[in-house]
């Protein structure tokens, strides 16, 4: 499995950064996402629940959690930094590829800002919210996409591991999905998580490798 921590102090921009949502019921007896309120889309037998990002989510963990099935896109994180310090990559050429140069705060205030807007637009309750993934959620989401060294074409990996047509980030969804309709959970850019190492001191998890990086 494909994982680091990272220093907050080391210059977040050497590393491409994405965000995974999760939809949660929290400790709401009612399990049931809210479907009512959004519509549903159903595309090759998997069931998705689409916000007003026009983010993507497939139930995960017995339905009581909801997990986004691509990175956060930049027209995404965008909407929410319009007025915030964030300077996109400088390769960065397309709205639907995802969003980096962010760091785990950054991530988490964004995962804030979304669970408020949607709250106040009734889409959500005031139960449930978005969030990081936790490094559990994040290895059982993975499955067994996490056998090394991956596919042919499954991924956006290292050079010389695989070679396609993106020489740094693909857009979301590009690659094939895994078994529960979540794609690039291996590859084209790392995944914070919301844990951070058992030792003291200023790090955080991070999952899945990228575009540049090799096997470890």
């Amino acid at each position: 499995m494909h994982k680091k921590t990272l220093s907050i102090f080391r210059k977040f921009w050497i590393l491409a950064i994405l965000i995974i949502l999760v939809v949660s019921t929290g400790c709401s007896k009612n399990t049931s996402p809210p479907l009512q309120k959004t519509g549903i889309n159903k595309i090759n037998n998997h069931t998705f629940f689409v916000n007003s990002l026009g983010m993507q989510f497939v139930p995960f963990s017995e339905k009581k959690t909801w997990l986004s099935v691509w990175e956060t896109r930049v027209q995404d994180y965008a909407t929410y930094a319009t007025n915030k310090v964030w300077k996109a990559a400088w390769f960065q050429n397309s709205q639907n590829h995802p969003a980096v140069n962010i760091r785990w705060e950054d991530a988490q205030a964004f995962c804030a800002w979304l669970t408020q807007r949607e709250r106040q637009a009734g889409i959500l309750s005031e139960n449930e919210g978005y969030r990081l993934p936790t490094t559990s959620e994040w290895v059982s989401a993975l499955g067994n996409a996490g056998n090394y060294p991956p596919e042919t074409n499954t991924g956006n990996f290292g050079v010389s591991l695989k070679v396609d047509s993106f020489p740094k980030t693909s857009p979301v969804g590009y690659f094939p999905a895994n078994a529960i309709g979540i794609h690039d959970l291996r590859g084209n850019v790392w995944e914070w998580c919301i844990a951070w190492p058992k030792k003291e001191g200023p790090a955080r998890i991070l999952h899945g490798g990228s575009w540049q990086d090799q096997s470890k």
